[in-house]
C-alpha cells in the first residue's frame, strides 16, 4: 500500500512510526503523544501503552513493539 498524505488511515500510520522513532531516542513525551494521534486515527488496531514507561529497556520494548505493528499496517 502507498502512503497517501491526504488519507487518514495513511497519516495514523506514519504517526506510529513517529511514535516508535521518537520512543527509540528516549522522548517519551512525543512519543506517547504521536501513539495517541495514531491511536486516535486507526482505532484499536495499535497496542495501548502503559501510562508511563520507566526504563530504557521498556522504551526500546515498546519501540519495537510499535514498529512490528507499522509494518503490518504499511503492507496491509
Amino acid at each position: 500500500m502507498g502512503l497517501n498524505k491526504f488519507d487518514i488511515k495513511s497519516d495514523g500510520i506514519v504517526d506510529a512510526y513517529r511514535a516508535a522513532f521518537y520512543l527509540a531516542k528516549g522522548a517519551n513525551k512525543v512519543g506517547l503523544e504521536f501513539l495517541r494521534k495514531a491511536r486516535k486515527k486507526l482505532g484499536k488496531k495499535l497496542v495501548k501503552l502503559p501510562h508511563k514507561i520507566k526504563s530504557r529497556e521498556q522504551q526500546l520494548f515498546w519501540a519495537e513493539k510499535i514498529l512490528d505493528q507499522y509494518s503490518k499496517l504499511r503492507s496491509s
